[in-house]
């Protein structure tokens, strides 16, 4: 089996670090985290389920280093990188029906940019890993 490459391992290691931010984010302090951005929907139930999921996607970011075959970790990045697709997508359709504030719009297009950067480099390095 291919041994995954430095890059790629640093690459999971920034997935994993943006995962656990925004995860303890929204996990830990969602009301406050809604505060500051001027949520229009309060919801921190499903903010806090939300932050564990990326919780649990860091995780196996920070695991997949540590097994370090690609062919382990290819379905794991194949995952992540349709997740944040999903995310990305739902983001962009939320700007059309969703009333937000200025602060919450700003949050909002930082997220969208944060998670396009997280796709095109995971894309990038994915294939990259697949030509090996």
């Amino acid at each position: 089996m291919a041994e995954l490459s430095k890059e790629m391992k640093i690459i999971l290691i920034i997935n994993a670090i943006v995962a656990f931010v925004y995860g303890c984010i929204f996990l830990v302090i969602p009301e406050l985290y809604s505060d500051l951005i001027n949520a229009v929907y309060r919801n921190p139930p499903l903010l806090r389920l939300w932050g564990g999921t990326i919780i649990i996607l860091g995780i196996f970011a920070l695991i997949a280093v540590k097994r370090g075959e690609w062919e382990n970790v290819k379905i794991v990045f194949e995952l992540a990188i349709l997740w944040l697709i999903m995310l990305e997508i739902l983001d962009i359709v939320s700007l059309t029906y969703v009333r937000y504030t200025a602060a919450n719009l700003s949050s909002a297009i930082m997220d969208m940019i944060v998670v396009g950067i997280l796709i095109v480099v995971d894309i990038y390095f994915y294939l990259r890993e697949e030509k090996k």
